[in-house]
């Protein structure tokens, strides 16, 4: 099977070079100069070379009492700055054998003659301009200054000075034998054109002339083609939009120098045909097909291959949703059209009451209520359309309010809603206590374990599934924050500040008892005390919150350091630690313990400093320690003490 199969791929590439090869054997055009012929109907008439000229010249001469549409692909080149010189498309009546180099592009004193230059060199000498361009020339006359110049100088392309781009250009040459026209496009945009006899001003008389190409290159040069048309184009109907189940027509609209004589269409379905004009095209199913169209010439010629990529759009399934429509809230409709083959380009919405919209997701607020028809058109890019209506109702809002209130710290908020539009059936209460806690329910108690001000809110759900506004409450709840003080020790007669700590303004304070203090409705009254006293502190707000705190009090002989004579660090919660109390002595400059051998183990000047019988991490063995402190009193006097402690274990 495979050795089948090679051999007639062999067969098929042997019968295809060898119809090339009678082609050209059969060309009816004559090569001069550098011309050579590149493939069947194409042509170089110079190569990327300098001081080169070439022409082509059909041998077959042509009458100008006949009208004739010539086709012609045509190629500049790929040198812009440095590329030349140009192309001319000659008729003349000397022969076939002639030309010219440089700039004279072969058409240069061909006389009688007429020619379409394409110069893509600026010569100043010639009138030329500063971009390529195309022109009408008589004569062999190549000057724009001269009566010769006919039509032009105008750009070669359209909107574009440079046509040495590469690229493959379609040079027609239109002649009107009744009207005298010679017309002059390059890719479908006339360029140039003139009226005149030519066979009477030009030639005498004569109306039969050879036609050919001509071309040259100077000190700067470029590889210079022409072809004679052989390129196949088609055209659609209904502006290249096909949508599933239509038929599509398929137009052949290939430009050709010669007649085509055959036409191999190849619909990218697995179907083809071999006319001109297939009959309607019907495709299974939507999808993405290649199209390709392969014609023959009456010289043999075959073409490439043109190759079309054609989208048959399916249609949209189009849907959309949304939530409650509930009256004077904006209502975002959220599009879900499905669609398989293509893209949807356009949404036509109609919200049923003279307002519509394009937007893919629409946003939309309805202000009464009633019955609304909601339409949607999706328009894919191929322009295949398809609708879908929904029908529903536009309910009503609820409207609420809601009151709270101010509390001490402790107390429970009793928090009520109220409904103002009673009509409308509600099925949940709603409410945000500022303070990352929700309840549910119409009236509502809540205790706040923090004081502050919180921004309470209520909202309702209607049983429609229509949401109010969230109606806000703004509530306080008071703390004092009292705190009488840490308990403290001090000496006996020794000034002690008390001093109350709170927040809020308008306080009421109340010490009890009143019992050595100079003012027992102060924040921050002195105590002189000869014995240990217990403060009861009660503070009153001007909203009527009350708050109480105690304060104890030791008092001890002295100043005077108190300093134990043992301690056990066995970590059993009793007597671990060795430390002073120092009643009277708000200053400490030292207090430290050394062993036996006079090493210090031990040193703070903190008064709640103490010592828990290591060093440097490691436990001290049992036995007798030397401790030494020393600090100032409150009256100013430094005094201090010494002695010895023992750890036991």
């Amino acid at each position: 099977m495979t050795r089948a199969l090679t051999l007639l791929t062999g067969l098929f590439w042997l019968l295809l070079s060898s119809t090339l090869l009678y082609a050209q054997l059969q060309t009816p055009y004559i090569l001069n100069g550098a011309a050579t012929q590149r493939t069947c109907n194409c042509y170089v008439l110079t190569e990327e070379v300098p001081q080169s000229s070439g022409t082509v010249w059909n041998k077959n001469k042509i009458s100008l009492n006949n009208s004739f549409d010539y086709y012609f692909d045509v190629n500049l080149g790929c040198k812009d700055e440095t590329g030349a010189d140009g192309i001319a498309f000659i008729l003349q009546t000397q022969g076939t054998n002639l030309g010219a180099t440089g700039q004279g592009m072969g058409f240069q004193n061909i006389s009688p003659s007429v020619g379409v230059l394409i110069d893509t060199w600026q010569n100043a000498d010639d009138g030329d301009p500063d971009y390529d361009h195309v022109s009408i020339q008589v004569n062999g006359d190549i000057s724009h200054t001269s009566s010769n110049n006919l039509a032009g100088p105008v750009t070669a392309l359209s909107g574009n000075g440079n046509i040495e781009d590469c690229n493959w250009h379609i040079f027609r040459i239109k002649w009107d034998a009744g009207s005298k026209t010679l017309e002059v496009s390059i890719d479908d945009s006339l360029r140039v054109a003139v009226q005149k006899d030519l066979t009477a001003e030009i030639f005498g008389g004569d109306p039969m002339v050879y036609w050919g190409f001509g071309s040259a290159t100077g000190g700067s040069f470029n590889k210079q083609q022409f072809c004679a048309a052989l390129r196949p184009q088609l055209q659609f109907d209904n502006n290249q939009l096909f949508c599933d189940g239509s038929a599509i027509v398929f137009e052949d609209d290939s430009k050709s120098f010669g007649t085509v004589t055959r036409w191999r269409w190849d619909f990218g379905d697995g179907t083809g045909s071999s006319v001109p004009d297939p009959p309607p095209h019907l495709y299974a199913k939507a999808g993405e097909y290649e199209v390709r169209l392969v014609i023959e010439d009456n010289s043999g010629c075959i073409s490439d291959t043109m190759k079309q990529d054609v989208i048959i759009g399916s249609y949209p399934v189009p849907s959309f949703s949304y939530d409650a429509v509930c009256t004077g809230r904006p209502l975002t409709l959220t599009n879900e059209t499905q669609l398989d083959v293509g893209t949807i380009q356009k949404w036509e919405w109609d919200f049923g009451d003279g307002r519509t919209s394009n937007a893919e997701h629409p946003s939309i607020q309805y202000d009464s209520i009633g019955i609304y028809a909601i339409m949607l058109v999706a328009t894919s890019a191929q322009g295949c359309s398809a609708s879908i209506q929904k029908i529903g109702p536009i309910y009503p809002t609820p409207y609420i309010s809601a009151t709270g209130e101010n509390v001490c710290i402790g107390l429970p908020i009793n928090f009520t809603g109220t409904d103002q539009t009673p009509s409308i059936p509600l099925s949940q209460w709603y409410w945000d206590l500022g303070n990352g806690q929700q309840q549910t329910g119409q009236d509502i108690s809540y205790i706040y374990p923090e004081g502050g001000d919180y921004q309470a809110g209520l909202h309702v759900m209607s049983t429609d599934g229509c949401l109010s506004d969230t109606f806000p409450v703004s509530v306080n709840v008071m703390d004092i924050g009292l705190f009488a003080g840490n308990d403290t020790l001090i000496a006996r007669n020794q000034p002690l500040q008390l001093n109350a700590q709170t927040t809020g303004d308008g306080l009421q304070f109340t010490w009890s008892p009143a019992t050595g203090l100079t003012d027992a409705y102060s924040a921050d009254p002195i105590a002189y005390l000869q014995q240990d006293q217990a403060y009861y502190l009660t503070v009153t707000s001007s909203e009527g919150c009350i708050e109480k705190d105690t304060l104890y009090v030791k008092v001890y002989a002295g100043p005077e350091f108190y300093v134990p004579t043992a301690f056990s660090p066995n970590n059993d919660g009793r007597n671990d630690v060795f430390r002073a109390i120092s009643p009277g002595v708000p200053q400490l400059d030292f207090f430290c313990v050394w062993n036996r051998w006079g090493q210090e183990v031990f040193r703070t000047q903190s008064l709640s400093g103490t010592w828990d019988g290591t060093f440097k991490g490691t436990p001290m063995p049992a036995g007798t320690y030397v401790w030494m402190i020393q600090g100032t009193d409150y009256t100013g006097r430094l005094f201090s003490r010494r002695g010895t402690v023992t750890i036991v274990r």
